[in-house]
């Protein structure tokens, strides 16, 4: 719109500058004026002609001087085009740019939905995972509960074989006293004899249902319970003082081992089967205590109810600091007793092993829960000492000693000294 209205101010002062000098070079021409000796008529057209160029001069003077945009028409057209030229390159790089851009953007477009399909997918395999996971969960429940179930009947059967056994011990005993009063009483032979066969049938019957108990019983115990309750299943020593993270990893590895251990035990092939499950709560409690204190701690794992073949092991941690009990040399228990006989030899020694595992456990040192032993000493070990105790007679002094130094753990190894008491 502004370009229009120059070429229309343009075109105005064009006619009226044609216009202009028409009437001046009439109106000179009318009067014969003379320039340079020239006629007038030409003296007219050379004024028509300056005079144009005058008012054009001047009109473009005065454009130039108001309008900015003449300016730039009439003195700024090269740097325009050089302006023009830089925009057009720049337009070209901004464009280039643009579609490199577009292709980034495809790329990265294209990327995410391949990284969507993924999480898709790994949503889809977690959700099957959590169903087995239930599914184990639930497998894992029954079994606990079918061996509690048979834990409970086990020991109602163990229940009724000592119930069957003291049957069995008062009837023998009414029999025997049956059995003499048929000898003093012989004018009730016969009434007594019905009643011998009759208890004779109650015994035999007992002593039948008691033989298939024992019989089922021992079944269960070799064929079917692999580990009985209570029963240690490994111990092994944590550095207490650690980190967390430290003690979580060193204590995680000690229920690996005991892992394999039972596999091997069990001779179980595959050797990435978890058969031993702990508590995780009771499993971080220990973790925590352990790393908690600044000593030496013993791990004890142990069953929690009798174990029967092809179910898991459900086991517990027992802590207990490890500090030492007996320095090597140091003595445990000592005794004098009187030999009599050679008979009497093998008793006193035993006598004296039971005394001497009672002052350990009394010490501190940890016993098996099962049998109670702190130890234990070879039959060659044994029979030396009852050799030796043999060969003395009346009062002797026996004392055990530590072997070497003896901690919480164990296990103790002693040696029996023997001495002569006058």
């Amino acid at each position: 719109m502004y370009g229009l209205a120059i070429i229309t101010i343009i075109a105005i002062m064009g006619g009226a500058i044609a216009y202009i000098g028409d009437k001046l070079g009439t109106k000179v021409g009318k009067k014969k004026l003379s320039m340079f000796g020239l006629r007038p008529k030409h003296t007219s057209i050379i004024v028509t002609i300056v005079t144009g160029i005058l008012i054009s001069a001047t009109t473009l003077g005065i454009m130039t001087a108001v309008s900015w945009d003449v300016r730039t028409a009439l003195f700024g057209m090269e740097e325009l085009k050089a302006e023009l030229l830089d925009l057009t390159t720049e337009v070209t790089s901004k464009t280039t740019e643009l579609e490199a851009s577009r292709a980034a953007l495809d790329a990265k477009n294209a990327e995410y939905a391949a990284i969507s399909a993924k999480v898709k997918q790994t949503t889809e395999q977690l959700a099957q995972i959590m169903d087995e996971l239930t599914k184990v969960t639930a497998e894992r429940d029954r079994t606990t509960a079918a061996l509690t179930t048979l834990q409970a009947d086990y020991a109602l059967a163990q229940s009724d074989l000592v119930s069957y056994q003291d049957n069995i011990k008062n009837l023998q005993a009414i029999k025997d006293e049956l059995d003499q009063r048929v000898a003093g009483l012989n004018s009730q032979i016969g009434e007594l004899n019905t009643a011998k066969t009759t208890l004779q049938t109650d015994v035999d019957r007992l002593n039948e249902l008691t033989s298939n108990l024992k019989q089922g019983l021992q079944i269960v115990r070799q064929g079917t319970v692999v580990f009985r309750a209570g029963e240690i299943l490994s111990t092994a020593i944590v550095h207490g003082g650690q980190s967390q993270e430290d003690t979580t990893k060193e204590l995680g590895g000690v229920i690996y081992d005991t892992n394999q251990h039972i596999l091997d035990k069990l001779n179980v092939t595959d050797k990435k089967l978890e058969i031993l499950w702990i508590a995780t709560s009771e499993f971080n409690q220990a973790a925590k205590l352990i790393a908690a204190t600044n000593q030496e701690v013993i791990v004890r794992i142990s069953t929690v109810g009798n174990t029967i073949y092809g179910e898991p092991v459900i086991g517990q941690l027992e802590l207990f600091p490890n500090y030492l009990v007996y320095s090597q040399g140091e003595a445990i228990y000592s005794e004098t007793v009187t030999i009599t006989n050679d008979d009497s030899a093998e008793e006193t020694i035993i006598s004296f092993l039971q005394k001497v595992n009672t002052a350990a456990v009394a010490k501190g040192i940890l016993s098996d829960p099962i049998q109670g032993t702190v130890g234990s000493m070879s039959g060659s070990q044994l029979f030396n000492t009852v050799s030796k105790v043999k060969r003395q007679s009346g009062n002797i002094e026996l004392t055990a000693v530590a072997k070497n130094d003896t901690y919480t753990a164990g296990p103790l190894q002693i040696e029996i000294r023997i001495k002569n008491v006058w």
